[in-house]
Formats: structure tokens, sequence, C-alpha cells
């Protein structure tokens, strides 16, 4: 089971765009809290991360990007099954690959069950890059259709490139 996401949730960011003055005011101002915790919390990932991806995960995002493609790529190393995910996303000026390698959990929530027949994904929205535990960390990704992408990989497990 996907949990939902911890900061920047789909509830609230429909209700940012509420036609009601007070529901869109309140939940702002909610948004602005949530948003001071989850940078407070990012800055435990220093030394979790490379410095360069910290760096960039801290002033670039990738939201109103498409998902272009996502992909599970498993191998064998001395006997052993590794899994990597590849997610590649693009805009109209550029493309992106995030790969994570060695996932330990993957997983995918969408609500209501028949929403990708009708729009897919949607565009990325908003995403947390969290501590799961001393060894793990946590990428979780809200995409416009409400559906969100849940990935738990190891320390300095991930990349991204410009394609």
């Amino acid at each position: 089971m996907v949990k939902p996401i911890k900061y920047f949730k789909f509830s609230l960011w429909s209700a940012i765009n509420s036609s009601d003055p007070k529901e869109r005011e309140r939940a702002k101002e909610e948004w602005r809290r949530n948003d001071k915790q989850y940078w407070e919390e990012y800055e435990k990932l220093a030394g979790r991360m490379d410095k360069e991806l910290f760096a960039f995960f801290h002033t670039f995002s990738f939201h109103d990007y498409d998902l272009k493609e996502y992909k599970l790529v498993q191998t064998e190393v001395h006997y052993e099954k590794i899994v990597d995910l590849h997610i590649t996303v693009s805009n109209a000026r550029d493309e992106w690959t995030l790969v994570y390698n060695n996932v330990i959990r993957v997983g995918i929530a969408i609500e209501p069950p028949d929403l990708l027949d009708r729009r897919g994904f949607d565009d990325w929205g908003y995403d947390e890059l969290l501590i799961v535990d001393e060894k793990t960390l946590s990428h979780e990704i809200l995409f416009a259709s409400g559906a969100i992408f849940l990935i738990h990989f190891p320390d300095r497990g991930i990349t991204v490139k410009q394609n």
C-alpha cells in the first residue's frame, strides 16, 4: 500500500485551486507551513545524497513535466538480483531521466482506480525526498491526476541526467 504524500497533498493542492476564496486562503497558509517543514526535513538529506544532486533538487523542480516512461530493469550481479527504476520526464524544452539504483520498494497509488483510463498520470505536480531509515531514502511523486509514485532506494542511490 502506498501512503499519501506527507507535505504536498493532493487534497491541499486541490484546495489551493478552489473557487471558494476562504478555502483557497486556508489552503495557501497550510501549504506555506508544509513547505517550510518539508525544506527543514530536506536539509537532513545532506550527506545522504551526492552534493550536486542535493543542490539540484533544492533549486530545480520537475513541476509540469510529463511522465514519458517508467521502466523497471532487473539485472543479476553475482547471483543477486538487482532492480533499478528509470523514470523519464519531458516538457517542451528538455527531457530528463531519473535512475534509482537497487530499489527496495516501488508503489503506485491511483485513486479512483479508473483514473488512468481517462487522464493517464498527467503532469508531475510535486515531489518529496524523505528519509525512511538510517540507510533508505524515499522519493514520492504526486501527479496532477492524483496518482502517487513511491520509490525507496539506498542512500546515494539516485542519479539524474538531462538527455
